[in-house]
């Protein structure tokens, strides 16, 4: 009678484990694609496998990296990943999705929104995924792998934030943040855009094509705005809260004579209603180190170059904005948190109309904390 009782309860409890399937017989969705040609929406999967990872962090050595593409078309982003499944050989897992990239088309045609809404619905999305825009194809975004046969798991699609700490130029974006953002109507959200830079590097003696972000793509309530590459957004660096570590490289003469990496720069913006529109102060106060300086420059001269070259960046930011219809400095969330009548007074559609004036005045506060080696 024991043995009876004692198989009966194993037999019990074993069955829940019955339909479980082994994670080797899984395919991992590793990065989600968003395109659209032809009225068609193009759904792009990057399949990786965690054998290799799982080896190199047992110990063992690396292998080379293994990428897979999938492509379907639909006239909906849920049509065409349903269309995934129909020539794949295995059960897929969308659990361990790491990124998503929507190119410059999807963003015009306004398939943010959409796209959104379906993750949203579906339960295995995270919401803490990165978000990129591209105007590159997007097999060329997902065939780009890490050198050093690294596995795409460490590759900028997906773990942007180290590079970031150390060169804090344009910040890296999550999808709940893009959501956030574009449920407000004062916001204007920057979106990174990735490319492929195939000139910096070598790997046994063979070009390395390496993933980068060149630029931002700016949404308003889900729509793009416009696109601006890397070298003009300068500016976004000092209005951006968690902004780390970015350098001030010094030519008073146009040659290079000196760098100056400043630390956690924090920005503030105000504004006073003058001629029956709001005009706006910009506030930025930094701390820097000197970490090269090739000609002898008092503390003062440094303070005052660095200065000026952040207030530049900040009104040719705010410029190009004006140029381009878009809010760079984020002067209608400034002025929506700080006076919500005002702000339902003096907008159009949530945003500050934009003229040349409208940017009153920069300030500019730095000290130099380091002259040489710290922790920093």
């Amino acid at each position: 009678m024991i043995r009876a009782i004692v198989c009966c309860f194993f037999c019990f409890v074993l069955t829940g484990c019955w339909g479980m399937k082994e994670i080797d017989h899984l395919a991992y969705i590793h990065v989600i694609g968003i395109d659209y040609e032809d009225d068609q929406v193009i759904a792009y999967a990057q399949l990786i496998s965690f054998l290799g990872l799982a080896k190199v962090e047992a110990g063992g050595g690396r292998e080379k990296s293994t990428v897979t593409i999938g492509k379907a078309t639909g006239e909906t982003f849920n049509v065409a990943t349903d269309r995934l499944y129909q020539a794949i050989q295995q059960g897929v897992s969308w659990g361990h999705v790491k990124g998503i990239v929507f190119t410059e088309r999807a963003l015009k045609k306004g398939l943010v929104r959409d796209v959104i809404d379906v993750l949203n619905r579906y339960n295995e999305i995270r919401h803490t995924i990165w978000a990129f825009a591209t105007k590159q194809p997007i097999e060329r975004i997902f065939e780009t792998t890490p050198f050093l046969d690294y596995s795409p798991y460490f590759s900028l699609l997906v773990n942007p934030t180290d590079i970031y700490e150390q060169s804090s130029f344009i910040q890296p974006k999550r999808i709940n943040e893009l959501i956030a953002a574009s449920n407000e109507k004062a916001v204007t959200f920057p979106l990174p855009s990735l490319s492929v830079e195939e000139k910096s590097w070598t790997e046994n003696k063979k070009k390395k094509p390496m993933l980068k972000i060149d630029g931002v793509c700016f949404l308003h309530r889900y729509n793009k705005q416009a696109c601006i590459p890397r070298h003009k957004l300068d500016g976004l660096r000092w209005i951006t809260k968690g902004t780390g570590r970015t350098p001030i490289y010094m030519k008073p003469n146009g040659k290079m004579i000196g760098t100056l990496v400043v630390h956690g720069p924090k920005a503030s913006i105000s504004y006073k209603i003058k001629d029956g529109h709001p005009v706006f102060t910009v506030e930025v106060q930094a701390t820097g180190s000197i970490v090269e300086l090739r000609e002898r420059m008092s503390e003062k001269q440094i303070v005052e170059y660095a200065s000026k070259t952040v207030e530049k960046e900040i009104k040719n930011l705010f410029e190009l904005g004006v140029k381009e219809g878009v809010d760079t400095l984020q002067l209608s969330n400034a002025l929506y948190r700080q006076n919500v009548n005002d702000w339902r007074k003096y907008t159009t559609n949530g945003v500050v109309p934009l003229t040349k004036n409208t940017l009153q005045r920069i300030h500019v506060k730095l000290s130099i904390d380091t002259y040489g080696k710290s922790k920093k």
